[in-house]
């Protein structure tokens, strides 16, 4: 009896260890590993646990969407601060520092911005490249205030504009952790080739 029961009792511990790796594997994805990667991994986490959609992110991919809502959010804030100091402010160089920062700032929000819903691919590789270039070429809120005199207003926005920068940061590598790592540019739509002209 012993004999034949130790096959089925063999094959069912197997089974057994296969499931649970399985299920350790898909458990042991979490938003503290996957921030321990970043480059700023207190921001990257306390930002993501911000947004409620991050308790439904079980994958590298529903995860990085996430941090681009995130991202978004943060420089949808800092945009909008500045917007709302131009009416305040008196100085020239003040004014030029808020409207400039302003304008960089709300056109890179405009490439993570999406609709409601899952962001589609096309959406997910024009981000991945907007900050692939966005961390080679930056722009720089700190070159626009240069001549802007040092008030609360100034010190904020740039705090504001660094948080931005640094989300983005941390945006870039999760997209990366979900693609695989690579910094590659998103490929271009297949096109039927162009017919040869013939003389």
């Amino acid at each position: 009896m012993a004999m034949t029961t130790r096959p089925f009792v063999l094959a069912f511990a197997a089974a057994l260890l296969v499931l649970s790796f399985f299920l350790s594997a898909v458990a042991g994805f979490s938003i503290d590993e996957a921030c321990a990667t970043t480059p700023h991994p207190d921001l990257c986490k306390s930002s993501l646990l911000a947004c409620p959609e991050s308790k439904e992110a079980t994958t590298p991919r529903a995860l990085a969407e996430v941090a681009i809502r995130a991202a978004s959010n943060v420089g949808a804030s800092a945009g909008s601060y500045a917007r709302a100091q131009l009416d305040v402010v008196k100085d020239n160089d003040m004014w030029t520092c808020l409207d400039e920062c302003a304008e960089d700032i709300e056109e890179a929000v405009s490439h993570l911005d999406d609709t409601e819903g899952e962001i589609d691919e096309a959406k997910f590789n024009d981000v991945k490249l907007f900050l692939d270039t966005a961390e080679k070429d930056s722009w720089s809120c700190d070159e626009s205030c240069k001549y802007a005199p040092q008030t609360p207003v100034k010190a904020a926005l740039l705090a504001k504009n660094k948080d931005f920068e640094t989300i983005m940061t941390v945006t870039n590598a999760l997209i990366k952790q979900a693609t695989g790592g690579g910094g590659s540019t998103a490929a271009a739509p297949a096109q039927a080739p162009m017919p040869l002209s013939t003389p």
